[in-house]
């Protein structure tokens, strides 16, 4: 018999946003529970002022806000987040009875069963729906009835169990009634037999308690599925100021006599701003193009956001390379080059301190093209706002020399290799979220990762905690951003920063390069044409170069390492480079 003990449920502040932001579940000790939007936050006055007006600008919000906290969590009178049982159907794992648990029978303790006294855990499948990004529960009564008479309203007396006849998969369990004897296997559970059964979505979230007015079709997940949650999480270093150009060029933009005719969306005007500009502030038209379309739109998507910040965190690290002095949370220092630094290589900045803040905007449920969820729904005569949290930490930043990487990039065999994942990409549902393919971002985000994992080893930091930024947005702006960042305001101890000095890094980046030309999965890896999600990878599996979840903002996607070390009758950026070094190896044991 389960014993009785209180619980104390906790989460990190960090993951609030991520993995844990609004919308997503959260399991803690065996339970199951999904956190609510931030309508259903605390009070302001309890809640944590996140300051970012550069990432607040960008997405057209007033105020950032993190989530409470406390160091006394087992303190009944300390404000922190709510989250929502979910799915609220448990199950008995000793007399297999089925519960039906209420926000009013919370007591703090874990759930038991009232028959037994046993553990209630909760059940495995779950409803979305397909288009509205709404979730609920089965509804298992209703469910359960339609395959007997129908004319049983008992609610209270469900049992799920295994099959009592020889059946495999989900046809092997199932759920009856114990007062009509009514029994149905799992093998009906799927989204055509309840639409079949006139099952459609009500129109709420778990949290929610009055239905909408949805209607759509629903669909059957499993609760630890991954397609329940995609997260919209935007993050943005925090940067001082450069040099003003962007505000600049929003006033040209602004007071232009064609920009009555640019929101229109008049292309051919459009490109004459554009062309006039460009000669008169020698900024590239691709930055131009982004900057027209973020004042033009109502709502700024995620991958525009995206860009624009970090087009500007690009010029940061140039104005720091020009030497611009630091700022309190931007400190860095310009690495001299070193003699064995990798031909193809630029310039490498160090950052001893820097401050990240992540914000949540919403998220969508069964598909990346469902509708968006915000985060925190706008309420007239409200000011705006998202979750947020900050982190601070250190970094290197690396450039490559624009010249080289487009030279090499020119090559057919390269372009040809690239267009195989663009194909792929403009066919994939996941395609709109990911940056736009080119050979240049596929080496920056396949170096990035192998140094990542290199980096592992030697700074101190686990592979999880290290994060990468890929500066891909206009031409000659090749860069990679490695980095990591604790909530401590105190932020990191260095180790990071350290590995990016003159003495260190091209032997971190040479070991990177050795460990990922030969990958143990060799040759199915690299014959592999396509992998993963929809064949956005090449040449990247698990052995050689696919990081953390947590590193990666592209999701393990639009990764080949043929881009770095070559074969497959295309030249690898770095292939020479790694030829020599193995011939080196060779002759120093021969």
């Amino acid at each position: 018999m389960a014993t009785k003990s209180k619980v104390i449920r906790t989460i990190r502040l960090s993951e609030t946003i991520s993995p844990f932001g609004p919308g997503a579940l959260v399991d803690i000790l065996g339970e199951s529970f999904m956190a609510m939007t931030g309508d259903e936050w605390p009070p302001s006055k309890v809640r944590n002022p996140v300051y970012c007006d550069r990432l607040a600008v960008k997405l057209k919000v007033d105020e950032l806000w993190a989530a409470p906290s406390s160091g006394e969590p087992d303190d009944p009178k300390t404000p922190g987040l709510e989250f929502a049982r979910f799915p609220a159907w448990l199950f008995c794992q000793e007399c297999r009875r089925m519960t039906r648990w209420m926000r009013s029978m919370e007591t703090g303790y874990a759930p038991l069963c009232p028959d037994c006294d046993g553990r209630l855990v909760p059940m495995r499948f779950v409803t979305v729906c397909a288009t509205k990004s709404h979730a609920a529960d089965v509804p298992w009564p209703d469910w359960v009835h339609r395959a007997g008479s129908g004319e049983c309203d008992r609610k209270d007396r469900l049992r799920f169990q295994p099959s009592r006849g020889a059946h495999e998969g989900l046809s092997a369990l199932e759920v009856s009634c114990d007062a009509c004897k009514t029994i149905r296997s799992l093998g009906d559970l799927r989204g055509d037999v309840l639409a079949r059964d006139g099952f459609t979505c009500r129109g709420t979230q778990p949290w929610e308690r009055e239905w909408g007015n949805c209607g759509k079709p629903l669909e059957v997940l499993q609760r630890g599925a991954t397609s329940l949650h995609f997260g919209e999480v935007v993050s943005a270093i925090d940067i001082p100021e450069v040099d003003g150009r962007a505000e600049q060029l929003d006033e040209q933009i602004r007071k232009h006599p064609y920009w009555q005719a640019i929101q229109t969306g008049n292309e051919a005007i459009i490109d004459m701003l554009v062309d006039e500009l460009v000669n008169l502030l020698d900024i590239p038209d691709s930055t131009i193009r982004r900057r027209i379309v973020a004042l033009t739109s109502d709502e700024p998507t995620l991958q525009d956001t995206k860009r624009s910040l970090l087009s500007e965190e690009f010029e940061a690290f140039m104005a720091a390379l020009d030497g611009s002095a630091p700022v309190e949370d931007f400190v860095t220092r310009v690495e001299p080059r070193s003699p064995s630094t990798p031909e193809g290589i630029g310039d490498v900045v160090l950052v001893d301190r820097l401050r990240e803040v992540r914000a949540s905007l919403g998220f969508r449920r069964y598909s990346p093209e469902a509708s968006l969820v915000p985060s925190v729904p706008k309420r007239p005569l409200e000011r705006s706002w998202y979750p947020a949290v900050e982190g601070y930490g250190e970094g290197i930043f690396i450039r490559f020399d624009p010249a080289a990487v487009d030279e090499w990039a020119a090559q057919p065999t390269v372009q040809e290799r690239a267009i195989r994942i663009t194909d792929n990409q403009n066919g994939s549902l996941l395609g709109s979220r990911l940056h736009e393919t080119s050979p240049q971002f596929l080496l920056l985000h396949a170096f990035a990762h192998s140094v990542m994992r290199e980096l592992a080893f030697v700074s101190g930091y686990s592979a999880p905690s290290l994060h990468e930024r890929i500066y891909c947005e206009g031409a000659g702006d090749y860069a990679v951003f490695i980095y990591t960042t604790s909530t401590d305001v105190e932020g990191t101890l260095g180790g990071l920063a350290r590995q990016g000095e003159a003495d260190y890094l091209p032997g971190v980046v040479l070991r990177s390069l050795e460990q990922v030309a030969w990958c143990a999965n060799d040759p199915v890896c690299s014959e592999s044409d396509p992998q993963s999600i929809d064949g956005l990878n090449l040449a990247a599996c698990h052995a050689c170069l696919l990081a953390p979840e947590t590193s990666c903002e592209s999701f393990n996607l639009l990764l080949d390492r043929m881009m770095l070390v070559g074969g497959d009758g295309v030249q690898g950026y770095f292939q020479s480079l790694v030829e020599s070094s193995l011939d080196d190896s060779v002759r120093a044991m021969s």
